[in-house]
């Protein structure tokens, strides 16, 4: 998963790191997968292809907060060389399954608003823009990028 993101950070500008600051040792990562595997209202996904992760997709709780549990995040990557093979899709119908069972009535998502092939698969599957965050990212050069707020109600 670490090899996986330190590919990702370097292959896109969508993403919300620079390559340099992913610095999670393997047994902080190894914390942070564990504790997701045992969230009952989470759930992480990867795609392989030749034994390498290829993707990666997550969806999980907004909070616990009773005025939010309602909610969750959702959010997919998948590497270059895979792209426009259908793995966002995929990965896409099974984080949205998994939130209906999982009792949630709406995902969310921010989506930098130039990432065309992203924007897309989201409005395919029924997210709708509810906004939108000027400045929202901010690039190394000094340049910046809106994102988007979607939402699906499910």
């Amino acid at each position: 998963m670490l090899r996986y993101m330190k590919i990702m950070l370097g292959e896109t500008p969508f993403l919300l790191r620079e390559p340099d600051e992913f610095d999670y040792t393997e047994e902080e990562e190894a914390r942070i997968l564990e504790a997701r595997k045992n969230d009952p209202r989470s759930l992480m996904l990867v795609a392989e292809a030749g034994g390498e992760i290829i993707a990666s997709a997550d969806v999980r709780s907004h909070g616990a907060k009773s005025r939010v549990r309602h909610r969750a995040d959702l959010g997919i990557s998948v590497r270059r060389d895979f792209w426009r093979q259908g793995v966002g899709s995929a990965l896409m119908e099974r984080l949205l399954a998994f939130s209906v069972k999982a009792g949630f009535e709406q995902v969310e998502l921010e989506v930098v608003a130039k990432n065309r092939r992203a924007l897309n698969l989201y409005l395919k599957y029924g997210f709708t823009v509810y906004g939108t965050r000027p400045h929202g990212i901010k690039y190394a050069d000094g340049s910046y990028a809106d994102d988007y707020l979607m939402v699906r109600v499910l």
